[in-house]
């Protein structure tokens, strides 16, 4: 595989990476969110016939912000350094965009057929991820544009920053690029607190990796993550909850 010009050795560390997942947790035990009188009565407003839609959408902007606040001191404020440094570099629209749409397709397949073999090889009782369930609930028009978004923007956008702008470079620093691939596509798998669904989603994360290594752009495993995620989502709302979604 050819790879392009991404950012091998950031001026961050590995401890610096670890430390912005960590705050994430931190505040997310600490502040009580789901007891907050204003947040239940915003999901109402934002989600009447969901108000569980509309606690996941806040829910997921705390996130993205919690995640995207300390990348911004660390590149911008602490280093004084380029967003090309962490991979957004957006070069011609048309190999972004349409090769992070075709390649988000293609995971999109691969990543549920895995899913079909393993639960074939190992059959388990596999429970919708609540997340998937929340997505799925979806049947007004508010509902539907609330999913989308942060099935196909606000997810995408965040973790693709963190995990293959911020943390693979580190890595793979220290660690050389075959550990640091593995090593970032299982934190991306564990990080999403399913243990049946883990090897498909670590194997997305891995293949988002090598998207981005490849084109040496962010924005292609941000369309492909997006593409992935929005087909996911379809597939909740018309079907029923079916949880491998990134």
């Amino acid at each position: 595989m050819e790879i392009k010009d991404i950012n091998n050795r950031p001026r961050w560390s590995v401890f610096e990476a670890v430390l912005v997942i960590a705050g994430v947790f931190a505040v997310r035990l600490v502040v009580p969110f789901s007891e907050m009188v204003w947040l239940k009565e915003l999901s109402r407003a934002l989600s009447p016939q969901s108000p569980q839609l509309g606690a996941a959408f806040i829910g997921a902007l705390v996130q993205a912000a919690l995640i995207l606040a300390p990348i911004f001191y660390f590149v911008k404020i602490k280093y004084n350094l380029s967003w090309s440094e962490a991979g957004l570099k957006r070069g011609a629209i048309r190999e972004w965009l349409w090769k992070g749409i075709k390649q988000g397709l293609v995971l999109f397949a691969v990543v549920t057929v895995v899913s079909i073999v393993i639960t074939v090889i190992y059959p388990v009782n596999i429970k919708p991820q609540a997340i998937a369930k929340v997505l799925g609930s979806a049947r007004d028009w508010q509902g539907v544009m609330l999913s989308f978004l942060v099935a196909s923007f606000i997810g995408p956008v965040s973790e693709e920053l963190y995990f293959r702008g911020f943390l693979y470079p580190a890595l793979r620093k220290i660690t050389g690029r075959i550990p640091a691939l593995l090593l970032s596509g299982s934190f991306f798998g564990l990080l999403h607190l399913d243990p049946v669904r883990f090897i498909p989603i670590t194997l997305g994360g891995i293949w988002l990796t090598l998207l981005y290594e490849k084109t040496g752009s962010l924005y292609t495993p941000i369309i492909a993550h997006s593409t992935w995620n929005t087909l996911m989502t379809v597939l909740l709302i018309l079907a029923g909850p079916y949880t491998t979604a990134g």
